[in-house]
This record gives structure tokens, C-alpha cells and sequence, in this order.
């Protein structure tokens, strides 16, 4: 048995981060169970200590029920190894949160309905306003830093990027996570830390009420983003109204969580009083049996896809998911990242989809490349020659059926097309598997990521009044066949 300052017995690793390795512990004194937080003193650059300094005077700030606690922080801690010896650490104890992470229930049990969406956003919200009237803003805010404790009540954490405003009124630094980051954190321009939370968290509100994320970046490259900037919020909600169902009340409140100017973006007392926030939610006896139901759910696929890993015993795609495609090649130039899938629930319906950047001489070539990459497994589709796009069901190795859609558009450039692969039913992890297939197949012609291609401008609809009158959305019928 491994016992920290006489105190804290440790047990497994529950994660890994950059800074170090988070341990199940249990307190000898009290009996509870918690969390270690072990950091290597000998790594810690002067950043990295600056930003752990921030990461713990932003949690002793905020004493809040949905907010982690810090329980103690002790520096030069001598830690045994299994192997024998001693390393000095930075030793974090930290709230237990047994329940797990909140993206795990989205990624293995499904959207939530509106009952429960709206218990935990306004769990959320209440925890993210104490933060700010402390003056700290989390800059991370994503489903993955949503913790759940034994109860199944929200925690903020993982407050590593957190900003404390009364030391820099004005934030520069472009953190967070690219998917969740406001559209004026990407643009790189200095940005208030209050709105940008906001926009991170109606980004999480729209994946517990769909499944799926409301735009893959918050950038002018993105169509779904794109509808928000040009305020054409009915093309916004009729594409991703084909695939979730939005109350009117809960369309209107994303709708103005989603505005591109912070200074008229709703704040958090402003989301308080929105009626949606107001509306029914489930009483807690009926809460907690869903949660463990769910629970259950997480283990068991948590299990299989284990399982299925050491049968396979191929490392590759290890990890966590994301619900975004973080190399959708569509996004502004960026270093390239290792190409990951975006992955939605299992077997419950909701579409997942990605988007290729092609060099084609034709979008009906492009098509064909793309039906020869998978003639083999084709069980009947609709290949027409003129339309720009396709239709398909597969069968896979395992004998699972997928239907898949796919859409070509065109960019400035004659010679380069953005090809969409939308799963239209079928198991998402068989779906998964037929992207990695594809990808493959179109290596020769997918561009680099480095390699910046802007959508081509279409005319703007009559009504719409806008100083970018040359840029439209692509139509509703060419986002999904």
C-alpha cells in the first residue's frame, strides 16, 4: 500500500493529462474517497507552474455545489514508485467525482431530453456564474470537463486554462478547445473571458438536447457557423432540425447564445430568465434512475469496445472520442492534427458526417472515385451523374448495414471540391469504420490540411440585407439527401 504525507492511500489511475497522472485515493482520516492529482515537480516549466498557481487560486475561489473542490495542495510531496524509488511531485487533492464524465453519456447512451438538458445546463450556468463573479473564467468549458458526482449533480472542472480577470481585464491567449472556442477567441483578437464561456456552454446545451455539435468551428469556413454569422438562423435550425428535435423555446435561447457579436451575446442572468430555463425538469427520485440506467449503458459499451480493442489488439484510435471532427478540412489553416473521427451515439439515429477537401477535375469524377472505393461492399445506392451527389447502403466485414449519403460542393477553385459523407442510418462505430476505409482510399486526392480553400460564394436570398450580400449558406437540400 502506497500512503502519501500519512494521509492519502493510493490506488489506480483514473487519467492522464499533460502535467501528470490523476490517482483514486482515499483519505485515512476521513475515509472519503478523492482524487490525486500527481504533477512531476522536476517537468514544471515557469508556464507550467504559472498556469498550475492559476489553475488552484481559480478553485479556492469558487466554493460552489457545481463546482470541483479543492481539498489541499502540497508541493514537494515524495512519491514511491511501483518499481522502487522516489519522485518529488505537486500533490492535488481534488472532489471525487464518481459519476464519471457528462461526455460519456453522450457519446454511449444518446441526447437527453429536455427535462434533463435542462437540469444540468442550469446546474451549468449557476456554476459558471459563481466562477465569473469571482472573476474567473474557465476558457475550457466542454463536456469532458462536466464531472458527475456520486448523485449524479454537475461539477465544473479542470480549470488548467482558466484566466483570473482582476489580474488582465482583456484576454488574448487563443485556449480552449477549437470546437468549443467563441468565434472571437479564433479570430485571435482580444476577447472578454464571461462571453466566451457562454458561447462554450450553449455549445455543450446543443449536444445534450441533439447528440451532436452545432458547427465543427466557429470560423466563416464552416456553413453551420456561417448561418449563425450572416443571423440566418431559420437555415441553421431547418439542417439540423432533419436530425434532432428543438423545441421552439430551446431554439430561441441557442439562437441568441449563438450570436457572433459578445456584446449582444445573452450573458448568464440574461440565460436565467429565459422562459426555456424555467420549463419543467425531472424530479430528482426520476433523475438519479435515469442516470444509473445510462450508467449501466456507459459500462457495458465501455466494456465491448475494450474487449473489442484486445481482440483486434491494434492501438490505433485510442482514447476519447470528440464529438467533433477535428480534422474536418474545412477549418482555417492550422497545424495538422492526427485525423480523428467524429464519432456520434451508437445505434440511436442521429447522423454523423465529415467532409473531405478533394482534387478532382469534376465533381461527377470525384463521385466515381468515390463509388469505386467501395463497389465491393455496395448492397444498392444512387449513382446519377449530374446531381453532385449519391446515395449508398454498405455492408461491412461484420455484417453490419450503414446507409451513407454524400454531397459534393463547389470551392473557388475549379479543381477542388468539398465532399460530405453523412452517415443516414446504420451503427456509427460500423460507419467509423467505412470512413477510415474511405479516407484511405482518396489519399491521392484529399488536399493538405495545411492547404486553405475558402467555399465558393453563392447569391444571398432576397430578403436578407448584409454586407457580405456575396455569400450564402448552401441550400437546405445539398446539406442532407
Amino acid at each position: 500500500m502506497r500512503v502519501l504525507l500519512e494521509q492519502y492511500e493510493v490506488k489506480h489511475t483514473l487519467g492522464s493529462g499533460l502535467q501528470g497522472k490523476v490517482k483514486l485515493g482515499v483519505d485515512l482520516k476521513t475515509g472519503e474517497a478523492v482524487a490525486l492529482k500527481l504533477i512531476k515537480a522536476d517537468t514544471l516549466s515557469n508556464k507550467a507552474c504559472h498556469n498550475l498557481f492559476r489553475e488552484i487560486e481559480s478553485m479556492k475561489r469558487v466554493q460552489h455545489p457545481n463546482v470541483l473542490r479543492l481539498l489541499a495542495v502540497k508541493k514537494d510531496v515524495e512519491y514511491p514508485k511501483k518499481k522502487g524509488g522516489v519522485m518529488k511531485v505537486v500533490l492535488v487533492v481534488l472532489e471525487l467525482a464518481s459519476g464519471g464524465e457528462l461526455f460519456d453519456f453522450m457519446m454511449y447512451t444518446g441526447s437527453f431530453s429536455e427535462e434533463i438538458a435542462r437540469t444540468y445546463f442550469r446546474q451549468l450556468v449557476s456554476g459558471l456564474h459563481e466562477c465569473h463573479s469571482k472573476q474567473v473564467f474557465h476558457r475550457d468549458i466542454k463536456p469532458e470537463n462536466l464531472l458527475l458526482d456520486q448523485n449524479y449533480i454537475l461539477r465544473i472542472a479542470d480549470f488548467g486554462l482558466s484566466a483570473l480577470g482582476d489580474q488582465s481585464t482583456e484576454l488574448m491567449t487563443q485556449c480552449g478547445t477549437r470546437s468549443y472556442m467563441s468565434p472571437e477567441v479564433l479570430s485571435g483578437s482580444p476577447y472578454e473571458g464571461a462571453p466566451a464561456d457562454v458561447w462554450s456552454a450553449g455549445v455543450v446545451l446543443f449536444i445534450l438536447l441533439a447528440g451532436f455539435p452545432p458547427f465543427q468551428i466557429a470560423t466563416r469556413q464552416d456553413w453551420w457557423f456561417r448561418a449563425c454569422a450572416m443571423k440566418q438562423y431559420h437555415a441553421f435550425w431547418a439542417a439540423h432540425s432533419r436530425t434532432a428535435v428543438f423545441s421552439p423555446m430551446a431554439m430561441d435561447l441557442l439562437t441568441r447564445i449563438f450570436d457572433t457579436n459578445p456584446a449582444s451575446r445573452l450573458t448568464l442572468p440574461e440565460i436565467w430568465q429565459h422562459p426555456w430555463m424555467h420549463e419543467p425538469m425531472l424530479p430528482d427520485a426520476d433523475l438519479t434512475a435515469e442516470m444509473k440506467t445510462r450508467t449501466e449503458k456507459v459500462q457495458a459499451e465501455k466494456l465491448l469496445l475494450r474487449k473489442q480493442k484486445e481482440a483486434a489488439a491494434a492501438p490505433t484510435n485510442s482514447g476519447a472520442f470528440n464529438p467533433f471532427d477535428r480534422n474536418v478540412h474545412r477549418s482555417i489553416a492550422a497545424p495538422a492534427e492526427p485525423p480523428v473521427f467524429l464519432p456520434t451515439i451508437s445505434k440511436s439515429g442521429i447522423t454523423a458526417y465529415t467532409t473531405f477537401r478533394c482534387v478532382a477535375p469534376s465533381s461527377d469524377n470525384l463521385l466515381s472515385r468515390v463509388h469505386e472505393a467501395c463497389t465491393k461492399d455496395v448492397v444498392e445506392g444512387s449513382w446519377k451523374s449530374g446531381e453532385a451527389k449519391a446515395k449508398a447502403k454498405f455492408t461491412t466485414e461484420s455484417g453490419d448495414l450503414i446507409d451513407v449519403g454524400f454531397v459534393v460542393h463547389n470551392t473557388d477553385d475549379d479543381s477542388t471540391f468539398m465532399l460530405e459523407v453523412r452517415r443516414r442510418s446504420g451503427d456509427v462505430f460500423a460507419f467509423r469504420s467505412y470512413f477510415q476505409t474511405l479516407s484511405i482510399s482518396l489519399q491521392d486526392i484529399v488536399c493538405d490540411e495545411t492547404t486553405q480553400v475558402m467555399t465558393k460564394p453563392l447569391a444571398a436570398p432576397a430578403d436578407v440585407e448584409d454586407d457580405e450580400d456575396g455569400e450564402e449558406l448552401i441550400s437546405d437540400e445539398a446539406l442532407m439527401i
